[in-house]
């Protein structure tokens, strides 16, 4: 049975079939054009841009990286926070452009290199020993896990990210700043360059410091082990001129007794030289070849020749008594095994 009102609605989709295809096609054009022009408006924002900049983090795409970021614009910053921590490196007149193509460089390798799982050294003796670098092995990573859009406005934008650093153990903020150019939306400044830069450097610093602090605890060992093997009993000196009235020798005199269980056959023993006020004069190493025994004695006399004229021979002469103190520097056992004391062990910088 058919309604009266179906027949109705049919005939009259039948006449103006035409008229009805048109209305919805141009409906269709309408909804599309709309839908079209608001995904062309989002392609002109920030977010869009922050996203494909995140796409192209991991894996690092270089070419998508160089369209959506201006590493020479970034890196003119950060050359200068760089001279300002490290004026040794790269000194000179053209130093700031050295450290910014140096700073590129270093990011577009990172971006090159094919990243490994991140192997975590939870022992900090052996993050100490481990050679420093810069940007930590899965840099581009992190910063696609980190990364985040803040303080979106219609010209430009803040993003923001967190790197770890294994071997300093410590984790760093980076904020850029992203604007609307003519060539689109680009990061062009890495806002706290010079925050970034002062923390790592501090941070270096601190593992330098440790890193010395492991030669001087070592140090302080081998030093104690030399003095309970092979203490020293007696340290003189003594000085005057020979017949030419110009040369002056010093005569320096040691004992000791081997009171370990290994022979020591050669020593170098370390001598300062004092007047009676307490003044330093003169340090010298003198070394020699004196095979002790356990149980034996050694006992060794210097010559240190000298130039009366000079303002430490005179120096010397005017003590008249001179005061020796000494330790053991370099101690050769019989077993094969030296003992040795590194000198005055300075910061070491890592890298230039």
């Amino acid at each position: 049975m058919t309604l009266p009102f179906v027949s109705s609605i049919v005939a009259f989709v039948r006449s103006h079939a035409l008229a009805l295809a048109a209305v919805l096609l141009t409906a269709l054009l309408a909804v599309g054009g709309y839908s079209g022009w608001r995904h062309y408006q989002y392609r002109q924002t920030a977010a869009f841009a922050f996203e494909q900049i995140k796409d192209s983090l991991h894996p690092a795409n270089v070419a998508a990286l160089a369209v959506r970021v201006d590493f020479n614009a970034i890196c003119g910053p950060l050359a200068s926070a760089i001279a300002r921590q490290y004026p040794f490196l790269k000194k000179g007149p053209d130093q700031l452009r050295q450290l910014s193509d140096m700073a590129q460089v270093g990011l577009l390798k990172q971006a090159r290199v094919k990243e490994e799982p991140l192997k975590e050294i939870t022992d900090p003796l052996a993050r100490l020993k481990t050679p420093l670098y810069v940007l930590p092995e899965n840099f581009y990573t992190q910063l696609s896990h980190s990364v985040a859009l803040q303080h979106d406005t219609d010209k430009t934008a803040l993003v923001a990210a967190q790197v770890r650093h294994p071997l300093l153990d410590k984790t760093f903020s980076l904020l850029l700043r992203m604007d609307k150019t003519p060539e689109g939306w680009k990061i062009c400044d890495l806002v706290n360059a010079e925050d970034l830069v002062r923390q790592f450097r501090e941070a270096q610093v601190e593992r330098m410091e440790a890193t010395r602090q492991l030669i001087l605890d070592k140090n302080a060992n081998t030093k104690k082990r030399m003095e309970d093997m092979l203490p020293i009993k007696a340290c003189t000196a003594s000085a005057g001129l020979i017949s030419d009235g110009k040369t002056l020798l010093v005569v320096v005199n040691a004992e000791a007794k081997n009171t370990g269980s290994v022979a020591v056959n050669n020593m170098d023993l370390s001598v300062t030289l004092y007047d009676p006020a307490g003044k330093e004069l003169l340090q010298r190493f003198l070394n020699t070849v004196h095979p002790t025994i356990p149980g034996g004695t050694f006992e060794k006399r210097w010559t240190i020749m000298l130039d009366g004229d000079t303002p430490l021979g005179k120096s010397v002469l005017a003590a008249r008594t001179l005061t020796c103190r000494a330790f053991w520097q370099t101690l050769g056992l019989n077993n094969g095994e030296i003992l040795h004391l590194k000198r005055h062990p300075e910061l070491v910088e890592e890298f230039q």
